[in-house]
């Protein structure tokens, strides 16, 4: 069985949702330690042809060692309205806005409490649209007791995993990928490549949320997904 593990970000690049369309099974890890500014708050949209950064406030003054699933988005600041205000100037004219920008908003307008149910559902979304039916699963629900490499590898071993899946962009933070092979788990590693599609605007940027892709190129995302998804053979 093929899994990916990965905290639950707000409004993903486009390579989350591949990694997730091309898994057996994806694990959010959701009780580990929230990071401040960090893309389990933001990510990028194109607002006038340049890279816009979208952020969800939350509260954590004080709350330094609270986890992902504890932190509390901070309704004081109307971020909701601003938020729907800028996608829908940058977005407009796309050619699928209309089609998916009424579900997106009304997600933005139940007022989850926690910025992991935002998220979730935000990502939860975008996998319905595109009829991804890879099975899911929470740290929560496992009661582990690692940290890193060594958490990542007992979450395999209780879901009986045989093929992890992870970013190249992460292989940085793997420093004892021999703990895999021990495990009899195989470590495998992705890249995803932006080729060049329809994007409304000027000048084309990449690695941008998921939001910039689905609005321009609407369903055949899933396709757009899977082009540009590719395991490393090492």
């Amino acid at each position: 069985m093929k899994i990916g593990i990965s905290q639950p970000t707000f409004l993903p690049w486009s390579g989350y949702i591949a990694l997730i369309d091309y898994v057996d099974e994806f694990i959010f890890l959701d009780d580990v330690q929230f990071e401040k500014r960090s893309w389990h708050q933001r990510n990028y949209i194109k607002l006038q042809n340049k890279k816009f950064l979208l952020t969800v406030p939350v509260f954590s003054k004080n709350n330094r060692f609270q986890k992902i699933r504890e932190t509390n988005i901070n309704y004081k600041i109307n971020y909701v309205k601003k938020h729907i205000d800028t996608i829908t100037h940058a977005y407009s004219k796309s050619e699928y806005f209309k089609k998916y920008s009424k579900d997106i908003f009304n997600i933005y307008d139940q007022n989850e409490e926690y910025i992991v149910n935002l998220n979730l559902k935000l990502i939860k979304y975008f996998c319905n649209i595109l009829e991804i039916k890879t099975k899911i699963d929470f740290s929560s629900n496992l009661d582990t007791n690692n940290k890193n490499e060594n958490l990542i590898v007992e979450i395999c071993k209780k879901k009986k995993c045989i093929d992890y899946i992870s970013t190249i962009g992460a292989k940085k933070y793997l420093k004892n990928e021999k703990l895999f092979f021990n495990n009899n788990i195989k470590l495998n590693f992705y890249q995803f490549s932006y080729k060049e599609y329809n994007q409304i605007g000027k000048n084309f940027i990449e690695n941008l949320s998921f939001l910039d892709l689905l609005f321009n190129l609407g369903a055949d995302s899933i396709n757009y997904l899977r082009d540009n998804f590719k395991i490393i053979d090492e």
